[in-house]
């Protein structure tokens, strides 16, 4: 949905405007039905691009936990994914559904500020999980961090605490933070330059020079030492 807006406030291609948008809101709107929850207005689902299990979610969930988790780059994406549904059907004078999609966009937004904002931290919780007593998981996500600033999730307050507060290891910020002890680098004790890059983003939106130089840094060097762009690297001593 958002390539797609990107897309077409660039060409201005109304026939894309058109296209795009019956596919998003086929999308939106399965959405809607499976996977909102109306308690929370938050959406459930698997973490973003944190797809391997043991890595990011304790060993005793299940599939059923995964789904019943709501996660906050995955709702980060939901929230702009419906954001520009919105702004989209504005422009196709659906003002019904421009209204209607703009109230789910704000519902997610709200939910995630109420519900995985962690105040005594500065940052928001990686996801609120558990069936019957649900609990916050006061790691931090770095991917869903950087959205939250960039899609304009966090005010202007919680965006600048957010960039100055999420921890970040030597080389750069990890996905997850603290680590989760006895599990292999990949998503767990690593740094991907794609979402340092993101980091990057929501930094200077900030307004955070310090941390723009460090995500530039935590990126040119591993390209530099390993004379190639690697997927992720290990976040404890910085190398493949």
């Amino acid at each position: 949905a958002n390539a797609a807006w990107e897309l077409y406030k660039a060409t201005g291609d109304k026939d894309w405007l058109q296209q795009s948008y019956s596919i998003i809101k086929n999308s939106v709107d399965d959405d809607l039905l499976n996977a909102h929850d109306k308690v929370t207005g938050m959406v459930r689902g698997e973490s973003s691009f944190l797809d391997w299990r043991e890595q990011t979610y304790p060993k005793w969930m299940q599939p059923a936990d995964i789904f019943e988790s709501e996660c906050l780059g995955t709702n980060a994406v939901h929230y702009q994914a419906s954001k520009v549904l919105s702004e989209m059907a504005t422009l196709l004078n659906k003002k019904e559904d421009a209204e209607k999609y703009a109230a789910v966009a704000q519902r997610i937004k709200d939910g995630i500020n109420q519900h995985l904002w962690i105040a005594e931290k500065g940052y928001y919780g990686q996801y609120v999980y558990g069936s019957n007593f649900r609990s916050l998981s006061e790691k931090s996500e770095a991917l869903g961090e950087a959205l939250t600033v960039i899609f304009g999730i966090a005010d202007d307050n919680r965006k600048k605490l957010v960039v100055s507060k999420t921890p970040v290891t030597a080389f750069g910020i990890s996905c997850i933070y603290p680590q989760i002890e006895n599990i292999p680098p990949y998503h767990n004790d690593a740094v991907w330059p794609f979402v340092q890059s993101y980091w990057a983003q929501a930094a200077a939106k900030a307004g955070n020079e310090n941390a723009v130089l460090a995500s530039i840094a935590a990126i040119y060097r591993p390209a530099a030492m390993f004379l190639t762009n690697k997927e992720n690297f290990v976040a404890t001593n910085g190398d493949y």
